[in-house]
């Protein structure tokens, strides 16, 4: 098995190195390959399909997918400024997103922070050790498809999944896009693309991004590149290939880890923020770092991800991805701070973590587009291999305690078992296979039937070296499931439809790659899900609304044990239920609005503490109940000047599962007005321009939450050239 060979690469990395790559990108099926939609116009001819990516092989357009599907393309990233992965996804109907110390841009849907992470449409085990805050230049799009979505992808998906898909050569013609753009806090973001057709039958795509920033809180730089390409080769009228070399890099200096909560007698400016407990959020303290001064957080990965689809006869296509991953990442900080009221200091604990992650994956499919008598019939069959390599190193120690007014950061202890108790060496393998079956039946000219089968299974190897006691503990487990969906789509008016769908899943307990002897020993937990939703595009297409109610439970989580609360368990369970809402408002070719927004009740149905105190009736940690996006933008011909705005509310949340510490509900505005210039679009955009002070997502600690960005501005063009 060949694996990419550990490198740093280059921040100053030119763009005309990815011109050279001869590695083409995994991408969708050329225009020949596209299927048709359920709808017919009144004249009888057949509208075009956009398919999916996300749900599904069957090329189902969104109209026809029993489920919902929010797309942020590139105009969306584009019109509202979304630079990076944790704004993009907060766009997006009813998800919710921050940063975590060790998994950057985390993810809740529909109450569950369990959701999958597709890359270009190859999924990985454990999505949260991947998942980076990427920047977005270098994606077309992000695909949401809201649920569980195991039959799809596999394990561990159950409040749903989201696919970065990144830009694609094509042979329409040349092109050449820029990005220059620069705002407080010394943040600046660079970005070029290139799309080249070398012959009628071959083009390639690079795309290089780079930024820096000097951050809103206190010494904690950072520094982020990545650098995409493919090519694209018509073999043939019957075959495609394509393929992808990506490169990814980000660097940040003594990183942000978050405020502690303060006793309410002890804040200098308390402000009601984060209630509960006797503790609050001191406003004082927003501009703080107690990182240690050398503290780092990197990351650098390298993808290599091919795709082969061949037209094997008029109804049959055969496709094979094939997918190889490598990454090394590091952490060096001080991420926990807790206020001591004996000394009035925050004691900090200190972490050294170091990953080796590789993995390579293989699906091989078949998919039918035909007729079963009358009937349109589309059917995929395949199979999928996946094989993971994992390696850490793992340091918990302390450090010094710190004034959390005046505080004297100090630098990280040596790395020895004098200051660190805790030392381990962890290795794992995960190795899997599964068999998959996708139908799409049209029960008459609008009314298509939706089902999938998926067999799966897992085989875990994990070694823990335990350097502090001079032990090793080696331990495995295999786990199968049966996931499955059935779902319908019906056209009521050929503008209008409406939509159903149940669907089965599961999801490993914790993380595989870095279980413990006790997690290792639990079966998979399993999920439920049942939507209901309509489509409409009204009044000529000026309007168009998408709306689902849901409701998803999920079985057999870790919680304690009634007559040994020391004792964890499975037998715990959640509960969610909700509404989604995506509106599109063009009241004139020059103006548009768009409101999405979701409200969600997600709680634990049962659990204990280890206590043995009972949390259910409890909500989930980072879930909020609501979150809205309001945005629109009028063209001013004359000038011609775009203005626009957007309105962010996100719902209040609790930072742990007890709900002691509850984080306020906030509304945040932002502005912009854009230019035509130079064959772009001159912006100057304005962020929280009420300087709102808030808590944007809490770490690992209950009482330790993100402060959000203050108000920010920045100038930038985007265009063609």
């Amino acid at each position: 098995m060949l694996f990419v060979a550990r490198s740093r690469f280059s921040r100053h990395a030119p763009l005309a190195i990815a011109l050279t790559i001869l590695a083409p990108a995994a991408w969708p099926a050329p225009s020949g390959h596209q299927l048709e939609t359920v709808r017919v116009d009144n004249d009888g001819a057949a509208v075009p399909a956009t398919p999916t990516t996300t749900d599904g092989r069957l090329g189902l357009s969104e109209r026809e997918t029993p489920a919902t599907v929010s797309t942020v393309d590139r105009e969306d990233i584009e019109q509202l400024g979304l630079r990076n992965l944790i704004e993009l996804y907060r766009s997006a109907p009813g998800v919710a997103a921050g940063n975590i110390p060790g998994s950057p841009a985390s993810v809740s849907m529909r109450g569950l922070t369990d959701v999958g992470y597709l890359f270009d449409g190859v999924r990985v085990a454990d999505p949260s050790l991947v998942s980076r805050n990427l920047d977005t230049w270098n994606l077309e799009r992000v695909e949401v498809l809201k649920g569980p979505a195991s039959v799809l992808h596999g394990t561990g998906a159950l409040g749903g999944t989201l696919n970065l898909v990144t830009r694609k050569p094509d042979l329409a013609g040349d092109r050449h896009d820029g990005m220059l753009e620069y705002g407080s806090h010394d943040s600046l973001r660079l970005g070029v693309g290139a799309n080249r057709v070398v012959n009628p039958d071959v083009a390639v795509r690079a795309d290089l991004s780079h930024g820096r920033s000097s951050g809103y809180v206190d010494d904690t730089d950072s520094e982020t590149t990545a650098l995409t390409t493919g090519i694209l080769i018509q073999a043939s009228d019957r075959l495609t290939l394509s393929a992808a070399l990506d490169l990814y890099s980000d660097r940040y200096a003594t990183p942000y880890q978050g405020a502690p909560l303060l006793p309410e007698d002890v804040a200098r400016d308390p402000s009601d923020v984060v209630s509960g407990g006797g503790l609050v959020l001191d406003e004082a303290i927003r501009d703080n770092n107690y990182n240690v001064r050398d503290g780092e957080m990197t990351a650098d990965s390298q993808w290599l991800r091919t795709k082969a689809d061949y037209q094997l006869s008029g109804t049959w296509r055969l496709v094979n991805e094939l997918s190889f991953y490598n990454a090394n990442r590091d952490w060096a900080n001080s991420e926990d701070f807790t206020y001591n009221d004996a000394t009035g200091q925050l004691d900090r604990l200190t972490t050294r973590i170091n990953h080796h992650h590789r993995f390579a994956t293989d699906r091989f499919y078949g998919v039918h587009d035909g007729y079963l008598g009358e009937r349109r019939h589309r059917l995929v069959v395949g199979a999928e291999y996946q094989y993971t390599d994992f390696d850490s190193r793992r340091r918990f120690g302390d450090t010094t305690p710190v004034d959390p007014f005046n505080p004297d950061r100090g630098e990280m202890p040596p790395n020895s078992p004098a200051n660190y108790g805790s030392r381990a060496d962890f290795d794992s393998t995960v190795s899997g296979g599964a068999v998959f079956l996708e139908d799409a039946l049209n029960l008459t000219p609008n009314w298509v039937l939706v089902s999938g089968l998926r067999y799966e299974y897992l085989e875990l190897d994990r070694g823990i070296d335990d350097l502090s006691a001079g032990t090793r503990d080696t331990f495995g487990q295999t786990f199968e499931d049966l996931s499955w969906r059935l779902g319908t789509v019906y056209d009521l008016t050929n503008n209008v439809q409406v939509f159903a769908q149940y669907n089965q899943a599961s999801s490993p307990i914790g993380s595989l790659l870095l279980s413990n002897p006790t997690n290792a020993r639990f079966d998979l937990s399993d999920g439920r899900a049942t939507e209901l939703g309509a489509r409409a595009d009204l009044w000529r297409d000026r309007v168009t609304l998408t709306a689902a109610v849901y409701r998803l439970s999920q079985d057999d989580i870790v919680t304690r044990d009634p007559a040994n609360p020391a004792l964890s368990v499975q037998g715990g369970g959640i509960e969610a239920e909700g509404v989604e809402v995506d509106l599109t408002v063009r009241p004139h070719e020059r103006w548009w609005v768009n409101l999405n927004g979701a409200w969600n009740d997600a709680e634990y149905d049962q659990l204990l503490g280890a206590g043995g105190e009972d949390l259910s009736g409890n909500r989930l940690t980072n879930v909020p109940d609501t979150t809205a996006n309001l945005s629109s933008a009028y063209t001013l011909a004359a000038l011609p000047l775009t203005l626009g705005g957007a309105v962010r509310h996100t719902g209040d949340f609790y930072t742990g599962t007890a709900n002691e510490y509850r984080v306020d509900e906030r509304t945040l505005l932002d502005a912009w007005v854009s230019y035509p210039l130079a064959s772009g679009t001159l912006t100057l955009r304005g962020r929280n321009l009420t300087d709102e002070f808030y808590a944007d997502w809490s770490g690992y600690s209950p009482t330790q939450v993100y402060v959000g960005a203050p108000r920010t501005v920045e100038l930038g063009w985007t265009g063609r050239f």
